[in-house]
């Protein structure tokens, strides 16, 4: 299969990596970064990570994450959650981060 790739999506919560239970339940699966080494030796091409209650929460707390995971990960890394402003971004962008989906611009200031 030309063009197949591999990108697992991290779903985080705080500091923990979760995963869903049919749709209703979260429950912690373990510490991300070692997740994160375990798909990058398997050969993933990308990694995303998502911090899911960041928004409800207004809290960005993946930086030290991410941080940790880019010292040792050398694919593209994609951070969803919780970046609501530029500095926002440019502190994700100083932790490794390579890659943002967004939905709206980013404010200026912290909000």
């Amino acid at each position: 299969m030309a063009g197949l790739r591999i990108i697992p999506r991290l779903d985080i919560k705080g500091p923990n990596l979760i995963k869903g239970i049919r749709l209703e339940g979260l429950r912690v699966v373990g510490d991300p970064h070692a997740f994160a080494l375990r798909y990058y030796a398997q050969g993933a091409d990308e990694m995303v990570f998502m911090d899911i209650v960041a928004s409800l929460y207004q809290r960005n707390s993946l930086s030290d994450i991410i941080r940790r995971a880019a010292n040792q990960i050398y694919i593209p890394i994609t951070v969803g959650g919780g970046i609501r402003s530029l500095d926002d971004v440019d502190n994700m962008l100083r932790s490794g981060l390579t890659r943002w989906p967004s939905t709206r611009q980013p404010s200026r200031g912290r909000h």
